[in-house]
């Protein structure tokens, strides 16, 4: 799914060029793409950290990235990708439109790519993974096939747990948080976290499949549900 499209305010523009001394004037469309100097990179990395408006961050990632990949060395190129890498993990939601259009999606050949579209390609496939939790009671059979099935999903990031002390990894507020979604096996398992874990119960995707403790691990009809139901909510944008 592509991202919104998103584009460089006149404001933050206007203010980026006095505060980085980068000429400019209004007719310039791709002023942020033009006009860096890839020699400034550091000064740019640096005000980006000092920056709090979301616009300015926006535009000044897009003069960074370019600056990165005008690199006039390759070790210069994967001294800056390797920088700029954790700043766009932790700021993503405001870079997916940036990060989306270097990674160059249209073509199928990346060597026809921008250098830099390998490290955006990465981005956007791991970032974009929906982080999904498999819950049931003990963690040994229904959400630890469920585990099993889909970790080597490219479409998701995978882990499981159980609401009984004796699960193989008991349910906790850090699993939790940690998922986007949470898939659970039955309706006491949802009861479980709405009682434990309010907020994130409140706060969460909580979806239930309502798949009784009737299955062995990796049981071919366990399986067969656990897909036809797993791939049904996802169709749905239920999780």
């Amino acid at each position: 799914m592509k991202p919104t499209f998103r584009c460089g305010t006149r404001k933050a523009i206007d203010e980026l060029s006095e505060e980085l001394n980068i000429p400019h004037n209004s007719y310039m469309q791709d002023w942020s793409y033009t006009e860096g100097n890839p020699d400034d990179i550091e000064k740019y990395i640096s005000h980006y950290y000092l920056t709090t408006d979301d616009d300015k961050k926006f535009v000044l990632m897009e003069i960074i990235i370019q600056a990165t990949e005008d690199q006039n060395t390759e070790e210069l190129f994967i001294k800056y990708c390797e920088t700029i890498k954790p700043i766009l993990e932790a700021n993503f939601k405001l870079h997916e439109f940036t990060i989306h259009y270097w990674a160059c999606f249209d073509n199928e050949n990346i060597d026809d790519c921008w250098k830099i579209a390998t490290l955006m390609r990465q981005l956007w496939t791991d970032k974009s993974k929906l982080k999904l939790l498999f819950v049931c009671t003990v963690n040994r059979m229904r959400s630890a096939t469920a585990h099993k099935i889909y970790e080597d999903d490219k479409r998701f990031w995978v882990k499981s747990a159980g609401t009984d002390k004796s699960a193989n990894t008991v349910i906790s507020n850090e699993i939790l948080s940690w998922a986007d979604s949470i898939i659970v096996m039955e309706k006491h398992h949802r009861n479980f976290i709405r009682q434990k874990f309010p907020e994130i119960y409140k706060n969460k995707k909580i979806v239930c499949l309502y798949i009784p403790d009737d299955y062995d691990y990796m049981q071919a009809e366990l399986i067969d549900i656990l897909k036809n139901k797993v791939e049904d909510v996802y169709r749905r944008r239920l999780i």
